[in-house]
């Protein structure tokens, strides 16, 4: 019986030992697998600050590099005269120029960025934290050179603050107790975080590890390793507390790296926290033991898959600017590169088949239609960044809304019979035709959804349009209703949410070779936004779409002024129908433009409605030209904006600075490629009657001629 009890306690004993060691090894295998899980957070989130920075660096490298390309399409003079003393993109962003000239005027700038850029030979880059001598904040900053026609040179120079970036990689994970520096190859610190513990290192990073606390060869392995910036972790003694230093270096032409560094004490609480419920519950039975371990091994597993996922999603919307900026990219390379296709081909299709002048004519048809579409994707491109920018300001007009619904009706016949489509307008009836609005851009949005239904519309299908007036009256303002229903394609329920986007198309346009980059739809909600009004769609594939838009108009009680309108407009219209009256042969026109090619362009299109033209080659020429010439020799000038010697805008302030009569009165009209709404505003405000935006066609030029030349 004794011996049967012995034999049990060995047993026991036995089963103990086992226990224990079981215990031990799983202790040991769940703080192994803690500390490289820990480990890997922290460099994740590490990362994912270093991939933030550098995502704002990229951004605003290119947002400069944009800036940069506009101010060299004016001249240097003008450049330094109105970039050089002021902030030309937002506060933070100031040009920096160095002129040989000793007399130039020196701006007060920051007197560190200053000395740099002056001995830098970098066409960009970033400078290193310094303290501004204007603020007396820590700063750096990030520049692009900007080449000057004259030889000047020119920076421009964005700052940031320290403290404001720092805010952007501060750690949140292990209940704040990690922190994060922005140091450069030879561990200075350049940004350090708003953080309790960050101010124990005072100039450099490595002067927060004693040698005489850690392996010099360690110290070595790491200072190599910032130097080389390269990825990885570290562990070091720092003022007797065991610390963990992550590092990471960012891409943006720098020499810069992230470092992050949390206590080890703070990593190895939970594994602690672990190890000691397993050591108390140890002596239970090996089933309650096992109970609790696949319990608590659920739990950490499942955490850990939540936290990956969470990291997985970030990982996504980190990377989404440069997949939008991808799929613009794609979408304007096929839409352009298309028509200019046809355009060259279509050019060698002529030259040779010279002596077929069916042949010829068929491809200069081709090619001009080519070049129209081409001019249609700049114009969508333009409208879109007004919009985006805020750019567009409406005209408040006394229009008739009826009128407009049936001058866009009789404009859509001819595509709509081209396509072989019927349109089936219904008659306006509306209880106040009269309104306040900007008929241009009501025009447009009702062009656009009419476009967009014959685009999508097959040979043989319906197009079918009506405008009506809601009977609620509110404050003055009167609801209209356009709808446009089609027989076409329809629409793809998951694309409903997102066509009013920007650039979005679906498949089905790519399948059936439909051209066009998606922005149509997306000027028409901006312009309606703008307007106050709405838009909506209801569609099925392959049964067609119905897109309802609200105008919000003024009404206007008095007509009388409306009235007056259309009769004039009336008026005009007859006229220009009669283009038999103008007679341009006596008349003298000026041309002003350095490119011979656009000069030849615009000779031949006066000369085929009967008017002759002489030349200048630059804005000098022709304010010498105007001043020799008897007062009333030129009927009217047309003046390109960028030239060299004098541009277009100095040209016109000097005619009309001019001592005679006619230096206030001769029309002169600005034509140029410079075709945004800025463009157009300082044409005028140097003097210009009007604008035209090349590539030009005889249309406009007639029109202009028929206003301006009596």
């Amino acid at each position: 019986m004794k011996r049967k009890k012995e034999l049990h306690l060995i047993m026991a004993l036995m089963l103990l030992l086992i226990l224990s060691g079981g215990v031990l090894l799983f202790s040991n295998g769940i703080s192994r697998e803690l500390w490289t899980n820990s480990i890997q957070t922290m460099t994740e989130h590490m990362r994912q600050g270093a991939n933030a920075i550098n995502i704002q660096f990229e951004t605003d490298f290119y947002k400069l590099e944009i800036t940069k390309e506009s101010i060299l399409r004016v001249t240097s003079s003008v450049q330094k005269q109105i970039l050089a003393p002021s902030k030309i993109i937002d506060p933070d962003v100031t040009m920096y120029l160095y002129d040989d000239d000793p007399d130039a005027e020196v701006v007060k700038q920051d007197y560190t960025v200053r000395q740099y850029l002056e001995k830098t030979d970098k066409e960009r880059g970033i400078l290193d934290s310094h303290i501004n001598s204007m603020t007396g904040e820590s700063v750096f900053n990030i520049f692009v050179r900007v080449p000057f026609r004259d030889g000047t040179r020119g920076y421009l120079v964005k700052e940031y603050r320290a403290k404001d970036i720092s805010m952007q990689f501060t750690l949140s994970f292990y209940d704040n107790n990690g922190f994060s520096y922005l140091v450069n190859r030879d561990g200075t610190i350049m940004v350090r975080p708003q953080h309790r513990n960050s101010n124990k290192t005072n100039h450099n990073l490595f002067d927060f590890i004693a040698s005489k606390e850690n392996d010099e060869s360690m110290i070595t392995f790491f200072r190599d390793s910032i130097y080389g910036k390269k990825s990885g972790w570290a562990k070091f003694v720092c003022e007797g507390t065991d610390m963990v230093f992550c590092y990471e270096p960012l891409e943006m032409d720098s020499d810069w790296l992230m470092v992050s560094i949390v206590p080890e004490s703070v990593i190895t609480a939970q594994t602690k926290s672990i190890l000691t419920r397993t050591l108390i519950f140890s002596g239970f039975l090996g089933a309650v033991v096992l109970v609790l371990v696949a319990y608590f091994s659920g739990i950490i597993m499942h955490e850990t898959r939540e936290y990956n996922r969470e990291l997985r999603d970030a990982l996504e919307m980190a990377d989404k600017a440069d997949k939008a900026k991808s799929h613009f990219l794609m979408n304007m390379s096929h839409d352009i590169r298309t028509p200019l296709n046809a355009i060259i081909g279509m050019t060698i299709i002529a030259q040779d088949n010279r002596d077929d002048n069916e042949r010829v004519d068929e491809c200069l048809e081709k090619i001009n239609l080519s070049g129209k579409h081409l001019v249609s994707f700049v114009n969508d491109l333009l409208d879109m960044s007004q919009i985006e920018n805020g750019e567009i300001i409406l005209k408040e007009e006394t229009v008739s809304i009826s009128q407009i619904y049936n001058e866009v009706i009789n404009l859509m016949k001819l595509p709509a019979m081209e396509s072989n489509i019927t349109m089936e307008p219904a008659p306006a009836h509306l209880n106040h035709e009269t309104v306040v609005g900007d008929p241009i851009r009501i025009r447009q949005v009702m062009i656009n959804i009419i476009s967009n239904a014959i685009k999508y519309t097959p040979s043989g299908g319906r197009v079918s349009v009506e405008l009506t007036q809601s009977e609620k009256v509110k404050d003055g303002y009167g609801i209209y209703r356009f709808r446009c229903t089609d027989t076409g394609i329809g629409i793809e329920p998951e694309l409903l949410e997102k066509m009013f986007l920007s650039f979005e198309r679906g498949r089905n346009t790519t399948h059936s070779g439909i051209a066009g980059m998606g922005v149509g739809l997306s000027i028409t909600k901006g312009l309606l936004d703008i307007m106050k009004g709405s838009i909506s769609v209801e569609s099925e594939p392959d049964k067609g779409s119905t897109f309802i838009v609200e105008f919000r108009f003024l009404l206007q009680e008095d007509e009388a002024a409306a009235d007056e309108a259309n009769i004039q407009t009336a008026a005009i219209t007859e006229l220009s129908d009669a283009e038999a009256v103008y007679d341009y042969s006596d008349k003298h026109i000026l041309l002003v433009d350095d490119v011979e090619l656009n000069m030849e362009i615009m000779e031949a299109l006066l000369e085929m409605i009967g008017a002759n033209a002489e030349k200048a080659c630059n804005g000098k020429e022709a304010v010498d030209l105007v001043r020799t010439k008897p007062c009333g020799y030129y009927s009217l000038i047309f003046m390109d904006i960028q030239m060299p010697v004098m541009d277009g805008y100095e040209a016109t302030r000097q005619i009309r600075a001019m001592d005679r009569e006619d230096a206030k009165t001769i029309p002169i009209i600005a034509l140029s490629a410079n075709a945004l709404a800025e463009d157009v505003q300082n044409a005028k405000l140097a003097g210009m009657n009007d604008h035209i935006a090349k590539p030009v066609d005889i249309g406009p030029i007639e029109k202009t001629l028929q206003q301006y030349i009596k």
